[in-house]
């Protein structure tokens, strides 16, 4: 059983990032908007954003992927930049709290920006990873064996 959550672990983790990234970007949009200041616990769910994002990266199957799609280098690099991305806002985040306690209007027009723009890019990454499964069969097993076998890969595993 604990052999079979961790060969699936990444299908199972990638559901984080992507709710807590558009979790924490409605969150700023709605402190924005409605309060015209930073949210109070905006840092604190960034965190566990760049986190997630993190750990989704580091458990995804780039070796079932291999050859047998065109589109995973979208899926890496939009996940890798979102992740970056996660990881600036919360940084600037944590830099205007300790430098001003409180962002100006522009910087917050900015973070506001940015939080967007990382919710948009976590829905991408969910976009061509749902597109390499459920149209191309990446990863997919049948009965044991790979719907698209990884092409140079011996043995399923």
């Amino acid at each position: 059983m604990v052999n079979e959550v961790f060969a699936h672990i990444h299908p199972i983790v990638v559901h984080f990032p992507i709710v807590i990234i558009l979790l924490a970007a409605l969150y700023d949009l709605f402190f924005a908007i409605l309060h015209k200041k930073a949210a109070p616990k905006g840092n604190w769910i960034w965190l566990a954003a760049f986190l997630s994002a993190w750990i989704a990266i580091g458990t995804g199957p780039g070796h079932d992927a291999r050859g047998n799609t065109d589109i995973f280098h979208y899926h890496d690099n939009l996940a890798t930049l979102t992740t970056f991305l996660a990881f600036f806002i919360l940084a600037y985040r944590v830099f205007f709290r300790i430098k001003s306690k409180a962002m100006v209007r522009q910087w917050l027009a900015i973070s506001t920006i940015l939080s967007v723009l990382c919710a948009a890019g976590i829905l991408s990454v969910g976009y061509f990873g749902g597109k390499m499964v459920y149209d191309q069969g990446v990863g997919v097993k049948v009965h044991g064996k790979y719907v698209n076998p990884p092409k140079n890969h011996n043995k399923d595993h």
